[in-house]
């Protein structure tokens, strides 16, 4: 993903990460599907989710501007759900089912940044907690 200019315009550092996820896409242009993936990054205002797309249910052009309804499985067991929009969006080239899209957190509560803010501070404190969450994801796949 070309992000030099949405890099430019964040307002919070990004965290690396790699944290499993569902989701929905919420288009007028597609039907409604669910999905599993992973946060790629995340700061306080959005993040870069990935997600493995090998049936053609979307089409990569019209997710960019759509609604996303994210669903986030805390470590301490809450879920938290979180509507987004797809900022950016592209297509992996080295491979090709698989799509990126940037999201940016939208109507967040406190509660919710909150979660998000423990969410990054989890990942700076325990590495292995990363490492069981991507074991649960690829289970799921």
């Amino acid at each position: 993903m070309d992000d030099s200019k949405g890099i430019a315009n964040r307002q919070h550092e990004r965290s690396e990460f790699a944290y499993a996820v569902e989701f929905n896409i919420l288009s007028h242009k597609n039907p409604q599907y669910s999905f599993h993936g992973y946060i790629k990054n995340v700061s306080e205002s959005g993040a870069g989710i990935v997600f493995e797309e090998r049936y053609g249910r979307v089409n990569v052009n019209d997710i960019k501007g759509s609604k996303i309804k994210l669903i986030i499985a805390m470590p301490s067991g809450e879920r938290v759900t979180l509507m987004t929009i797809a900022r950016r969006v592209r297509k992996d080239a080295p491979k090709p089912y698989f799509i990126q899209v940037g999201i940016e957190f939208e109507d967040m509560e406190e509660w919710q940044l909150n979660a998000i803010k423990n969410l990054i501070r989890e990942k700076k404190k325990d590495h292995s907690m990363i490492w069981n969450l991507w074991e649960q994801y690829e289970r799921h796949l």
